[in-house]
């Protein structure tokens, strides 16, 4: 829902706090974190450049959304070391500000204000385990480990089992949503619905480890009766006790290897990558919007098959190296010098 700009306010202080408002009313609760993460930062860039002794003056709208300021306060941003994700995530905020205040299509609004900023999307590291690392972890010994550890291992293993699931899905999973072993859910983050049928292996750790009491919850991660940002606060904490707890024992586990709990969405998509599944069936496994949020998901890994295709092209031609070598040798009970 848009504000309507001769509603609007044309104070990026005060425009801000009122689209955080309407969020919070929608229970978006990550987006407000950003937006108000974006306006802080916008802020200290205002008072280092422009302001540095009046941190309270406005921030004009009409000041802000201009290409020479935009640019300045991607160049700021980059000069305080942040990461190409952390620009784009604060220079695609302020474009959908300004998508809210100056609606496309209307007088005055320039569709090609935020082209020369970085917006993109871009996974940089590697987050993906090996075939033999998610091996390792399945054939895991669970009687050595504590009962905390047997269910932070169960819960990685299954959100790679149920396709990629992420862990906000998997903690906010219903025991409503599991009958005769499917599971059937709406993604969290985009309401898509989601029917997953639970291999064997997967049924057997999700009985064995799954909520035991009358919680509506599948896996006792969360509590219901809270109100809804204070649900969002405690599915946070969760959420970092859970990669805590994960961190700590895959230094036992897979010693060396980083590991969060996205590590098991992304080795999910990887290796069917690597398999051979078409981006299309990725795309549509994992839940995503479009094939273009696959594609940032499997971009970090196109170096390597390339490199893999390298190495068999170099194969290639030393095996043709070597074949004419020895026709020479055969005919003339010579080797080259």
């Amino acid at each position: 829902m848009n504000v309507e700009r001769k509603n609007a306010k044309d104070d990026l202080r005060l425009y801000i706090p009122e689209v955080i408002g309407m969020l919070k009313r929608e229970g978006k609760f990550p987006a407000m974190h950003v937006y108000a993460c974006t306006l802080r930062s916008y802020e200290k860039f205002c008072a280092e450049e422009r302001h540095p002794k009046n941190t309270t003056a406005s921030l004009s709208m009409q000041e802000i959304f201009t290409p020479e300021r935009l640019k300045e306060y991607e160049d700021w941003l980059a000069g305080q070391q942040s990461s190409p994700n952390t620009i784009s995530t604060y220079m695609r905020t302020l474009q959908a500000v300004y998508n809210r205040w100056m609606s496309p299509g209307i007088e005055g609004y320039n569709p090609v204000l935020f082209k020369d900023v970085y917006t993109k999307v871009e996974s940089r590291t590697k987050r993906a385990l090996t075939a033999e690392q998610m091996e390792q972890l399945r054939n895991t010994d669970f009687s050595v480990l504590t009962l905390r550890q047997q269910q932070v291992l169960t819960y990685f293993l299954l959100m790679f089992m149920l396709r990629g699931m992420p862990f906000i899905d998997l903690a906010h999973l219903r025991k409503s949503d599991l009958r005769n072993r499917r599971i059937t859910y709406r993604r969290h983050k985009t309401g898509k619905l989601m029917v997953v049928d639970v291999p064997p292996d997967a049924m057997r750790l999700l009985q064995k480890y799954r909520d035991k009491t009358d919680s509506e919850y599948l896996f006792p991660l969360l509590h219901g009766g809270l109100f809804m940002e204070e649900h969002h606060h405690r599915y946070q904490e969760t959420l970092r006790h859970f990669n805590r707890e994960l961190a700590r024992l895959m230094k036992q586990l897979l010693p060396g290897v980083s590991v969060s709990s996205y590590t098991a969405r992304h080795t999910w998509a990887t290796l069917a990558y690597h398999s051979g599944v078409p981006v299309g069936l990725i795309s549509q496994s994992l839940g995503h919007s479009s094939i273009r949020v696959t594609m940032t998901y499997l971009k970090p890994f196109d170096a390597e098959v390339i490199d893999r295709i390298n190495k068999q092209v170099i194969s290639l031609v030393k095996k043709s190296k070597k074949k004419k070598d020895g026709r020479f040798n055969m005919l003339y009970g010579t080797s080259l010098r």
